[in-house]
Order: structure tokens, then C-alpha cells, then sequence
């Protein structure tokens, strides 16, 4: 008898409309408590997830592409271009400083030494140091015919950050983060959606609008090369990510299915169907939620759904 796929723990609704973008509190310990969901309307909703209930929601923009949590701050990404830091006060954001970028539907990309990678015209990129919003580093492609840049993903090799960027194209370039040079670059499927990477295995895998994913390698000349190709049912896949464990890792799609593999021999485990509408985002919880007794998987989808998975832990 087939095993059937998993129900969701728990499933939070509100008026939120279409979810772009999901993170969970940076400065919580012991217990992940609370849950940020950026959305199409602008406001940013504030959960509980020791109760599951709406604690309050915000303006703060327009169409909010992607939210980070940094310390007891927030960042958020317009889809035009204006990036904003706020401090949360009790049941308040505080705007502190904002910058304009290029825009578009690329998520900036949070480093864990208080820098953002944006997007810019011309398929360059940049960073900035979040204390000031100065930029601090650009990233130039040799060929600025790459249409824009769609995703972006840090890399760790040899203790050395790098980031990989994939564009418009189809084109996947990896960059010296420190000196900004271009270090390696891979022609995939065009239009690539998302892209993660596993540094322990030097393997990553990127979403596109077809209904091929394609895993990747990269090695210690920082030769990129394609090594295989999953190949669904469905075209479109808006995200994926590996879990933390390095165990699962997930295919978000514009169906709406959450589509489970296992990253070690990249077999498919489940087909998850909550979600009526594009899945948007998909996050693991950092630290533990109590009532669910260990680390959960949060999905959003453009039908105004939150749906909190416990999976094969």
C-alpha cells in the first residue's frame, strides 16, 4: 500500500492575500516563538506560533518581495526597488534607513556579517553594509546581456564566501564575495527561479520555469558542471531549499505542490497539496517550535495560506 503524503501541524490564515516571503525572529533562543510573512498588499503580519495566532500586522511598503530578520531589526524588499531597515519596538516597526535598488523580483541575500546583496541594472549586483545602507562591494558580470538577476544564494568553500547569482538567461555565476571577482559560470535552463547550495557535498540544485530541476557541482577550480536532471510533472518552481540537516530538500511549485526529495539520492518522498496557488517560500525554523516538539518547515503560497510541516525528523 502506498504511504500517504503527511498533513500540514498547522495551517495560519488571516486577510493576508498573496505571501511572498517568510522568516522566522532572529533573536528568539531555546524556542522559535515568532514568524514574519511580507506581502503583495504591503503589510507585514506578525504570528505566534506558540499559540498560532495573529499577534499584529503593519503597513510598511508595497508588493514586499522578500523579509530578513537581523538581531531585533527587519529588512524588507520592495518589488520597485525601495530596501528598508526597521527596529521592532514591542507591537511596532520604526523605519531607521532606507535605500533604492534596482527592483524586480530578485530577494536580496542576508550575510551573517551585517551585509545585503541586492540586485542592480545591467545584471551587476552589490552590497551593502546594513548599518548605514553604503555600499561596500559590486559585483560586475563580464557580459551585462544576462537579463536580471533572479536569484541569489551564499556559498562556502575552503571557509571562503561566495555567492552564486542565477539570471534571466539561464546563466550561473559565482563570485569572490570579499574581492568581487568572478570565479566560475555555468549556461543553464533559462529563466532560473531559485537556487540553493550544500557546502559539505559542493552540490546545489536551481529551479526554472520548466519542469526540469538541475543539480549541480561545484569543485575546487570553481568549475561548475550540471550532473543530473529531476525531471515533474508540472512546470514552474518558484523555490528551492535544502533543510539545515542536509536530509530533505524542497521544490516549491507554481501548481502550488510542495515536492519532498532526499538530498543524499535525490528520490522523491512526498507530494505535498495544501496550497492552491504558487508555493512563494519555504523556511525551517531555527530552533525548535514547543508545541510541535522539534524544528518545522514553514510554506507560503500565493493563497494567502501559511502551512507549518513537521517532516521526517
Amino acid at each position: 500500500m502506498a504511504v500517504l503524503p503527511p498533513d500540514p501541524v498547522f495551517c495560519l490564515k488571516s486577510d493576508m492575500g498573496y505571501v511572498h516571503s517568510l522568516c522566522f525572529a532572529d533573536n528568539e533562543e531555546n524556542f522559535s516563538k515568532t514568524l514574519y510573512a511580507a506581502t503583495e498588499s504591503g503589510f507585514v503580519y506578525v504570528w505566534d506560533l506558540d499559540t498560532n495566532r495573529l499577534k499584529w500586522k503593519q503597513m510598511l511598503g508595497t508588493s514586499i518581495q522578500v523579509i530578513h530578520s537581523i538581531g531585533n531589526d527587519l529588512i524588507t524588499q520592495e518589488k520597485m526597488g525601495s530596501i528598508k531597515r526597521w527596529a521592532v519596538n514591542e507591537s511596532e516597526f520604526i523605519l531607521v534607513h532606507e535605500y533604492t535598488c534596482y527592483g524586480g523580483y530578485c530577494r536580496s541575500l542576508l550575510m551573517q556579517n551585517n551585509v545585503l546583496v541586492i540586485p542592480q541594472e545591467q545584471s551587476k549586483l552589490e552590497a551593502l553594509s546594513i548599518t548605514n545602507m553604503e555600499k561596500v562591494q559590486t559585483f560586475l558580470p563580464e557580459n551585462n546581456n544576462l537579463g536580471n538577476a533572479m536569484c541569489l544564494q551564499k556559498v562556502e568553500l575552503d571557509k571562503t564566501i561566495y555567492i552564486l547569482a542565477g539570471y534571466e538567461t539561464g546563466d550561473v555565476l559565482l563570485w569572490n564575495f570579499s574581492s568581487g571577482t568572478l570565479c566560475g559560470h555555468i549556461k543553464l535552463r533559462e529563466c532560473i527561479t531559485s537556487l540553493t547550495f550544500d557546502p559539505i557535498t559542493c552540490r546545489g540544485i536551481c529551479g526554472n520555469s520548466t519542469n526540469v530541476l538541475q543539480v549541480f557541482t561545484i569543485n575546487k577550480s570553481f568549475q561548475i558542471t550540471l550532473k543530473c536532471e529531476i525531471t515533474v510533472s508540472n512546470e514552474g518552481c518558484n523555490v528551492v531549499k535544502i533543510r539545515p540537516d542536509r536530509k530533505i530538500f524542497v521544490a516549491g511549485s507554481w501548481n502550488g505542490f510542495l515536492r519532498v526529495f532526499s538530498w543524499k539520492s535525490l528520490r522523491p518522498l512526498a507530494v505535498l497539496t495544501e496550497h492552491k496557488k504558487p508555493v512563494t517560500d519555504v523556511q525551517f525554523s531555527p530552533l525548535p517550535v514547543k508545541q510541535w516538539g522539534g524544528n518545522i518547515m514553514a510554506a507560503s503560497g500565493g493563497d494567502g495560506i501559511i502551512s507549518l510541516w513537521y517532516l521526517y525528523n
